[in-house]
Parts: C-alpha cells; structure tokens; sequence
C-alpha cells in the first residue's frame, strides 16, 4: 500500500466520512436500557459475540463475497443477499441507508466502474464497501479488517455516549477487541455466501425492540 493509497483508507474508513455512522447504534440502545451492557467487559463481550457468530461476522462474509465479484450480476447477487439476511426493519434501513451514503461519497474519486455508480440496487454497507475498496486496489484482508474496525469503532462511541463511559474505558473497550477483530478476519477468509446468517439472536431482538422504545438517541 502506497501513501495514497493509506491516505485514500483513512478518509473512506474515518468517522468524518459522510455515511451518518455515529447516527447508529445497531440495536445497542436498548441492550444498554435494558441492563444487558452496562460496562467495559459486557460491552466487549456484546461485541465480540457480533464479531464471532453475529451481524458483524457476517458483514466480513458479504464485504468478502462483494470483493470476490467480477461481474455486475455477482454484485447483484451479493448486494441482494446482505439485504435478505438483515434481520429487522432497523437494520436493514442502517445498512441500505449507510451503503447507498457511502456510494454517493466515494463517487468523488471517481474510481468506481461507471456501471455500479449506475445500477439499480440496494447497497448494504459491507458490500459497497467490498465494491469500492476493490475497486480503488485494496487487498481484501485489509477491507475486511478495516471496515470490521469501523463498524467496532461505531458502537464503542455510540456506548460511551450511552451507558454512559469515559473516554478512557471506551479505549480499553477498543483495546480488549483488537484481537476479536483479527481473529473474525482471519476466520471469514475461509468462508462464502452459503456460510452467511448469525447466531446473536438477542442481539437480533435487541434491534426489533429498539423500534418501539420509548426514548431514543439513535436511529437503530
């Protein structure tokens, strides 16, 4: 990887990039209310588990299998595939809305193939992700574990403002998933589409309540 393509990275992938990211907290709002994650070591676990066998893990899988696509109708396919295996009205509004926010950015370095920018479809984030940073040259490893970064670095800030945490213990939260998130990495490399769908069912409900709690900060 070059320097522009590291500088490239870090704009696509930092918090700043118009996505509406911080908007989002994924169904962790009401886990928080709730009293399922209340501090450092039940947020780690909360996600880690999505990392391991929930939506993140799966994410990694859609954002491989996008990468992997050389024609249209493969993207076709993949895009359709992440937008099925959202498991609630919520999630499937913060991944279209957040991938098709992610498309309209990165159309500025005009480094995507003119059909995409032009066909017809939903995009959930991890696949547009998959289509972009191929597209720009990235080595899929390196997607994969940045956008896995991302999506980790989401939900630790959007817990700090929640629980609420200091500055500091939503670092150690950081920290504690470093190896969580290598791990995850390392073992979708192996797998395809077929190995799609999670396993984090209360994380799934965590979603599907969160539509009709009564007080709210974040849109998911």
């Amino acid at each position: 990887m070059d320097a522009l393509q590291l500088t490239r990275l870090l704009s696509w992938l930092s918090p700043a990039f118009p996505t509406g990211g911080f908007a989002y907290s994924h169904g962790l709002e009401w886990a928080i209310e709730c009293g399922d994650v209340t501090d450092v070591p039940s947020l780690v676990e909360w996600i880690g588990s999505l990392l391991a066998h929930g939506s993140l893990h799966t994410d990694m899988i859609l954002l491989r299998a996008a990468w992997r696509a050389d024609t249209l109708d493969e993207m076709r396919v993949v895009a359709q595939e992440g937008c099925a295996l959202a498991s609630s009205r919520e999630r499937f509004e913060e991944t279209v809305k957040q991938g098709n926010a992610f498309l309209r950015a990165v159309k500025i370095w005009d480094c995507l193939p003119p059909a995409v920018t032009t066909l017809t479809a939903q995009w959930p984030l991890p696949v547009m992700y998959g289509v972009a940073l191929k597209a720009a040259g990235f080595d899929e490893d390196v997607a994969a574990l940045g956008c896995a970064h991302v999506a980790v670095s989401a939900l630790v800030s959007a817990a700090v403002r929640l629980i609420p945490l200091g500055q500091t213990d939503g670092l150690r939260a950081l920290a504690a998933l470093e190896k969580r998130m290598a791990a995850a990495v390392a073992t979708t490399k192996s797998l395809t589409l077929e190995d799609a769908g999670g396993l984090c069912f209360r994380s799934d409900l965590a979603a599907m309540h969160h539509e009709t709690q009564e007080t709210r900060l974040f849109r998911t």
